[in-house]
Parts: structure tokens; sequence; C-alpha cells
């Protein structure tokens, strides 16, 4: 393998390091100084403390008029990109990701709120599908253009989602303000690199998130509001994919606890595949119930079933009394 001469000798003398870091946590410190920074990371501690907009100046000001979210991010990239000249192999301290077209590096978060820069380059861009989540969402662009549609559900209680959409040019200066739980923003095609920065609120008691296909609003996914939950989920699944059969009282108790529907779900569907016998008394106990928003799926899947595999209704006599 070979190795570049630079990384070489960093590996014997790892001083170069050490000061390429502290020359990014000075440039962090120093744009910490500068005016209107302390009083945006105070905000933002408000803000995910559950605060109105409207009660964070600098927040405000920086998302619904054109000027302070411009001023503050040209001084951070200034500060960084001195520090990154000087220190080649510096990394700023901020998460960040790359998928070959799009660009997210979260900032700073702070209770349910986040802030991040994100970046899109030119090209045209397609969207199969939508998705909503329970957050409020604030975009503040600070370059390039684009071509995008903020697509509104119209209707979801019963059959498809319906959707409505308001075509959009956006350029430097554009400030959105979105209901993520009944709006969503794609955008359709990128002129020149597309640079927005965004503050992004979760709901106190998020409800899970929902992925609709866009021709024929039909439910694709369900995902938990909540990390912790999506955690939990993905442990649930891979237990599963495991066959690990022992796990299966756990994931029935799961199910039957007042909970995150979607973690809910996932635990009877895994509980089902484990140990049939306890899987369908936890469902049947679930669609018996009359207050649980699973009853109905749980009805509708018990029913299939019953069809599919006749013999449970007498598991269901034995093991299931009502």
């Amino acid at each position: 393998m070979q190795v570049h001469p630079d990384i070489a000798a960093l590996r014997s003398d790892r001083a170069p390091q050490r000061e390429a870091q502290a020359a990014m946590l000075a440039a962090g410190e120093a744009w910490a100084r500068e005016p209107g920074a302390a009083e945006l990371q105070a905000d933002l501690r408000a803000f995910g403390e559950g605060a109105p907009l409207e009660a964070c100046a600098m927040l405000e000001a920086m998302f619904t008029a054109s000027g302070e979210a411009e001023r503050l991010m040209d001084l951070m990239s200034r500060h960084y990109c001195r520090a990154m000249a000087a220190h080649p192999i510096g990394h700023p301290p901020f998460r960040q990701g790359f998928d070959g077209t799009s660009t997210s590096i979260l900032l700073a978060s702070s209770g349910r709120a986040q802030l991040m820069l994100q970046a899109k380059e030119p090209g045209a861009m397609a969207h199969p599908g939508y998705m909503f989540c329970d957050a409020v969402r604030f975009d503040a662009v600070l370059g390039g253009a684009a071509d995008a549609r903020i697509v509104r559900q119209t209707g979801r209680n019963t059959g498809p989602a319906r959707f409505s959409e308001e075509a959009l040019s956006l350029r430097s200066g554009h400030r959105l303000a979105l209901d993520l739980s009944t709006e969503a923003i794609v955008v359709d095609a990128v002129q020149s690199r597309f640079v927005v920065l965004r503050l992004l609120r979760t709901a106190a008691e998020p409800q899970p998130g929902r992925e609709y296909d866009a021709a024929s609003g039909k439910l694709l996914h369900q995902s938990a509001g909540r990390i912790g939950t999506s955690r939990r989920e993905a442990t649930i699944a891979l237990l599963g994919r495991m066959g690990r059969a022992d796990a299966a009282p756990a994931m029935v108790r799961v199910a039957l606890e007042e909970g995150d529907v979607s973690m809910r779900w996932q635990a009877l569907r895994e509980a089902l595949a484990l140990d049939t016998a306890q899987g369908f008394c936890a469902l049947v106990s679930v669609a018996r119930r009359k207050d649980d928003p699973l009853a109905r799926e749980a009805g509708a899947l018990r029913a299939q079933l019953l069809e599919t595999y006749p013999m449970l209704a007498e598991l269901e006599a034995e093991r299931c009394p009502a």
C-alpha cells in the first residue's frame, strides 16, 4: 500500500495533528466572540426547550429576514477556512455527511433543536416518495439556485394520501417555514450549488415519521419519531433476524405496553415470527382493545392469518381467552 509522505510523517510526529486541532478549536472560539454568535447559541437553547421562534430574537432575524444568517455564516466560514488554510489536516468539529450530491453539516444542537448547513450539487433529482415527520423547520437560502416544490398532504384519514403542490424558484435570500407533519419540500433541479442554513425542531412527543409513494399516495414506510425509539426498533428487528426465540416474551411485553405504535407493531410482528403461539395471542389481545391505536391493524392481520392458517383458531380458543 502506498502512503503519502505527508501521512507517513504524521505517523512519526503527532505534534502537527495536535496543532491542527488546536487551530480548529481556536477558530470556533473566535467565531463565538463575534457579534451575535452568543445570542444565537442562547436562542438555540431556548428554541430547543420549546420557545417559539418569535421569542428568540436572533433566530427570528436569521430565519425571517435576509442578512443575519448570511453574516454569521460568512464569519464562521472565514474563521474555519483561515484555520484550514494554515493547517490542511485540521478537521472542523462538526458531524457531517456527503452522499455524492448532498452535503449535511450539523453545526449545533440543543434539546429538540438542530442547526445545520445543507448543500446540493447541480443536477436534476427524482423523488419517488414524500417524507413527513412531526417537526417544524425553517430554511434560510444562503446561496445558489434551485427549482423546488412544497408538497402538502390534503387528506390521509382513509385510503391513500393526497397531495397538493406549490412550485418554488429558490434563490439567495429566500426564507421558508414548514410544518413537516403535513408539508415536505423537494428539490427537483439545482442550477448552481444550493446552500441552505436549516433550523429543525422535533415535537415534544413526536408521532411516527411516514413516507408515501409520490404517484399513488400509498404508505411505504413508517418510522419512530424518537431516535431512542428507532434504536429499540432496530434492536428488535436484529433479534428477529438472528432468530432469537428467547426474545419473544420481551417483544410481547413491548407490543402490549403503551408507547410508540411503530415500535409496538415491529415487536408484534417479530414476536409472531419467533414464537407463533405467544405472538398470535399478543396480536389477539391488541385486536380486542377498543381504545388501542393498533387495534384496527391487529384485527386485520388476525383475520388474514386465520384465513391462511385455520389451525390458529384452535390456538386462539385454547390459549387466548377473551
